[in-house]
């Protein structure tokens, strides 16, 4: 990168504001000065903002996973400008890109440049230099189409700046600590919710497992998921990103998910995207077969038996769906068809499983 590419507000304030959080920290750990309410607010400032950027910035506004009534729609404008990652706008046309593109040169935090590029290093060169293109209006025609969103882009560093620092800074003043608002709720947590979302790039694109395909570089990472409220499950974003799940197991740590589904279930939210079960399987399937020497001859043995399973579950959803919006009697009774359909095909996709495991020794053994 030459000097003159260098972008020297965001790259100054990317490596002085990790320097001010650990003086910030000494500071009030060596006086004792923290106040309960302010580490509360922290707390929520940081989930606030950080599900600003997981639940509004990538899954509503970049992928559009769901749909969200209009006072979600501002509350997540306003917290995730917070997260001073930019605005909406920039944000989701650097992610578009980073999935029409990804691991080669116009993928803007291509992990294939190094984990400090993919991490941080990117945004410390300038729009279109180094492979990082500028804005284009016709790739988030969508977005600019918001009056909110585009008030955000235009005012964003105003914008951004208030609610990261005087917003918390304000609220603290209701126990007079207003520079405990400004410093811990503001910039030790605005640091943590950067390299939180940083990690997703660099650490999700280089460790973890790759269970759904291996056509690009993207890991499911739990540690990842931790730190981004469910964002770490990136393998299985990457395959289908217009699910509104990254974890899409119950047990899997996606608050972000749970976040979503509670607005919908509250009437906040509606037209939520899920990827059908029979292809997530069958993208497993066919990831583990890809595994094999003799891969494409167990792919086809196992995926014919599956997809007999799969397709008859297909058309029972297909009738449900119908059979709610002409709310026919028969819906509560294919629900429960639907439910033992989902059993049969768990059962056909671990048997299917089994024979790629028997096909892999046999050819081990050979």
């Amino acid at each position: 990168m030459k000097l003159k590419d260098f972008r020297w507000s965001t790259g100054l304030f990317l490596i002085l504001s990790p320097l001010g959080a650990i003086a910030t920290l000494a500071y009030y750990f060596y006086y004792d000065a923290f106040q309960w309410q302010t580490v509360a607010l922290a707390v929520f400032m940081t989930f606030a903002t950080g599900m600003g950027i997981t639940v509004g910035y990538h899954r509503l506004f970049s992928h559009k996973s769901y749909e969200a009534a209009a006072p979600i729609r501002w509350l997540l404008t306003f917290f995730g400008a917070g997260a001073l990652e930019k605005s909406v706008i920039e944000w989701s046309h650097d992610h578009r890109n980073h999935h029409r593109f990804v691991d080669t040169d116009q993928d803007p935090y291509s992990i294939n440049k190094g984990f400090f590029h993919a991490h941080i290093g990117w945004l410390f060169v300038k729009r279109g230099t180094n492979g990082r293109a500028k804005v284009d209006i016709n790739q988030v025609k969508d977005l600019w189409a918001d009056p909110f969103i585009r008030f955000q882009h235009n005012y964003y560093t105003a914008f951004g700046l208030f609610v990261c620092f005087l917003f918390p800074g304000l609220v603290a003043l209701a126990w007079g600590d207003f520079w405990g608002g400004v410093l811990i709720a503001g910039l030790v947590r605005v640091v943590f919710v950067h390299h939180g979302t940083f990690c997703i790039n660099s650490v999700a694109h280089t460790w973890g497992k790759q269970p759904y395909s291996n056509r690009h570089s993207a890991r499911d990472s739990a540690l990842a998921a931790v730190l981004t409220y469910g964002e770490g499950y990136h393998n299985y974003h990457h395959e289908f990103p217009v699910d509104y799940r990254n974890g899409i197991r119950a047990w899997q740590y996606d608050p972000s998910k749970w976040m979503i589904w509670t607005l919908s279930k509250l009437g906040l939210a509606r037209n939520l995207i899920r990827i059908p079960d029979e292809k997530i399987l069958e993208s497993k399937l066919e990831m583990k077969a890809s595994q094999l020497k003799s891969g494409k001859e167990a792919l086809e043995q196992a995926m014919e038996d599956f997809n007999t399973v799969a397709g008859e579950m297909k058309q029972t959803r297909k009738a449900y769906i119908k059979a709610q919006k002409e709310k026919a009697p028969v819906a509560s009774e294919l629900r429960s068809t639907l439910k033992r359909k989902r059993k049969a095909l768990l059962a056909a996709y671990k048997n299917q499983k089994s024979r790629i495991r028997e096909a892999s020794r046999s050819a081990a053994v050979a």
